[in-house]
């Protein structure tokens, strides 16, 4: 299938993709930052320049006509081939300007981690960084994201970067909790709070000093476990960076800090002459080095990265 018309430009490639991957017109509207309206319309152009019929209606939303798949595997090339395109061109800048998108998992955003990203904004003030707050993992290959943190063992064999120093999760309660609960035997009382969709005894709390507590409560963000343990639900298992920087919660003794998952600074092979993000990766690097004390729960072990990917 060709696509003749000048219509079928990259900003109708957009609004193709983002309708086929979404399912409905909203959502896409909603995914590109626009009104639906806008991609209605550009829709019923693409479809009237081309003549044929890219999607057809359903209850739950939109699917794909046969045209529609064999368009989209060509849309898809070219968009592959876009990106292509800016990252070499990004690649290629000298001067630190311009947009980096940074994305992490939301803890690592409440954390003193975001003092020093507005340290480096004060620094470099023609680098705008845009922080994508998210557990989801970004397609960097999509430019979803420049720069990634990600808590991983086996990272994408095509992505650069360096391992980061050791990051340490601790047990925390309110003092009051604490006092007024057994956390040992059958007789244990104190109460979990675990993850959204969380047996009543999940694996991972086996390798806790309390796998006799049961879990009764199911919250599925960091921040919230948090909130909840002060609010004294129940304990819950924390980044110490997150549960030691809290005024309000204690480390449930004999307050041992564990190994979490190893840790990874990524970036696109494309974009390792870029020096906007070659500058704020390295920026990023130092200052969680320097908070490493922090991030290990107080334990000063492995504080200067190592195993560095290809750069």
């Amino acid at each position: 299938m060709q696509f003749p018309d000048k219509r079928f430009d990259w900003e109708s490639v957009r609004v193709f993709l983002a309708i086929a991957r979404a399912g409905t017109i909203r959502s896409a509207a909603r995914d590109l930052g626009v009104g639906h309206t806008t991609i209605g319309r550009r829709l019923a152009e693409l479809e009237e320049d081309l003549g044929v019929r890219l999607f057809e209606k359903l209850p739950n939303g939109l699917a794909l006509t046969a045209a529609g798949e064999q368009a989209l595997a060509h849309a898809e090339r070219v968009e592959s081939e876009m990106f292509d395109l800016e990252r070499h061109v990004m690649g290629r800048d000298a001067e630190p300007a311009g947009q980096v998108r940074l994305t992490l998992p939301p803890p690592m955003a409440y954390g003193p981690l975001m003092h020093d990203i507005v340290a480096f904004g004060n620094l470099y003030p023609k680098i705008d960084v845009e922080l994508v707050v998210s557990y989801a993992v970004s397609d960097m290959s999509r430019r979803n994201a420049d720069i990634a943190v990600r808590f991983t063992d086996a990272p994408d064999d095509w992505l650069v970067g360096r391992r980061l120093p050791v990051f340490r999760d601790s047990v925390y309660a309110t003092q009051d909790y604490i006092a007024a609960n057994t956390f040992d035997g059958r007789e244990a009382t104190a109460k979990w709070i675990g993850w959204t969709g969380d047996s009543e005894s999940p694996s991972w709390i086996r390798s806790t000093p309390f796998p006799d507590c049961s879990v009764r409560w199911r919250i599925g963000d960091v921040t919230a476990q948090a909130a909840a343990a002060r609010a004294g639900l129940g304990m819950c298992l924390l980044p110490c960076w997150v549960g030691d920087l809290d005024p309000e919660l204690k480390r449930v003794p004999p307050a041992e800090a564990f190994l979490s998952r190893e840790a990874w600074i990524l970036t696109h092979p494309d974009l390792r002459t870029s020096e906007r993000v070659r500058l704020f990766q390295r920026y990023l690097v130092d200052a969680i080095v320097k908070h490493a004390a922090v991030f290990q729960g107080g334990i000063i072990e492995e504080a200067k990265p190592k195993n560095n990917r290809s750069q």
